[in-house]
């Protein structure tokens, strides 16, 4: 049993406390709370009694709070504004989000440029992006998410969104402050940035080198960072040339962000897919998502 019975003589007169320290007036307090002043006053001085200590100075000009009374004040503000939130949650009253999980490289230079034209065009949409470091399964708390799979997957609630291309990119910047290659062998004289994600399969540089058909014998990584994002962020600095795949360097290239270091490109057997959870055909919210998301991925489909 919770200690907290024994500290307060009743949770009403949390109420009306929270109240009266709120706008420092028994009078409004007693409005708010549809009682009378008196009725508030009597509370708060039992409250008071039952603490063993004053939590309001009483005067000609009104009430103030005492140092105990600041401080228990701000406690019960806090606690009152937390549960709010989670009842608000849990009885289905609060702001509804559509959640979307994508990795951080997704969630940066695809999800995060057009959002905003996405809320302007769909204002009752509300969106939660969660970045994370692993495919997560669309459940009760993740609505849509982005896996790469084989070409042939199937399962409900799963869209096609492009296939698995995958080729060099680099900063502008970059290839005026460097002879551009222009030959799969040439790339191994340039600085390449590598990436090895510890829960996602992605080609590195060697195996694409080989099946472009090139030597990658001489490939040795100086750096590699363990989220593609920072990869990324590496080559939009002009420190070298990185992997673009077809998503998520989609914005980069259409802004110019990044170019393509050369115009040779592998594509695989795999592809990226839009997958929802088992609510999604029910939610016209999340049709909306998913039916926005497949329209600006659409250039990138034959």
């Amino acid at each position: 049993m919770s200690k907290l019975r024994n500290l307060v003589p009743s949770t009403h007169s949390l109420f009306v406390f929270e109240a009266a320290a709120r706008t420092l007036s028994f009078k409004s307090a007693a409005s708010e709370l549809n009682v009378t002043q008196p009725s508030v006053s009597h509370s708060i001085k039992t409250f008071e009694k039952h603490c063993g200590t004053a939590l309001f100075v009483r005067d000609n000009r009104g009430v103030q709070l005492t140092e105990p009374g600041r401080q228990l004040y701000d406690e019960v503000r806090t606690s009152f504004r937390r549960l709010e939130q989670r009842l608000e949650i849990i009885s289905d009253r609060g702001t509804k989000y559509i959640t979307f999980a994508a990795s951080t490289s997704l969630a940066a230079h695809w999800l995060a440029p057009q959002l905003y034209h996405f809320q302007e065009e769909h204002p009752d949409v509300r969106i939660k992006v969660v970045a994370t470091d692993r495919d997560v399964e669309p459940d009760h708390e993740i609505d849509v998410t982005v896996w790469v799979r084989p070409r042939d997957f199937e399962r409900v609630n799963s869209w096609f969104v492009c296939d698995e291309i995958i080729f060099p990119v680099c900063s502008p910047a970059y290839l005026l402050a460097h002879p551009a290659p222009q030959t799969v062998d040439e790339l191994v004289h340039h600085q390449l940035i590598h990436s090895s994600d510890d829960f996602r399969k992605r080609m590195g540089w060697p195996e694409w080198v080989e099946l472009a058909g090139g030597d990658a014998g001489e490939i040795t990584p100086n750096i590699v960072f363990n989220d593609y994002q920072l990869t990324l962020q590496a080559a939009l600095a002009g420190e070298g040339i990185a992997l673009g795949w077809s998503l998520t360097a989609q914005q980069l290239l259409n802004n110019r962000l990044l170019v393509k270091a050369l115009p040779t490109q592998i594509k695989t057997d795999r592809a990226f897919f839009l997958l929802a959870n088992e609510d999604a055909s029910k939610n016209k919210r999340c049709k909306v998502l998913v039916d926005w998301f497949l329209g600006q991925s659409e250039e990138l489909r034959p």
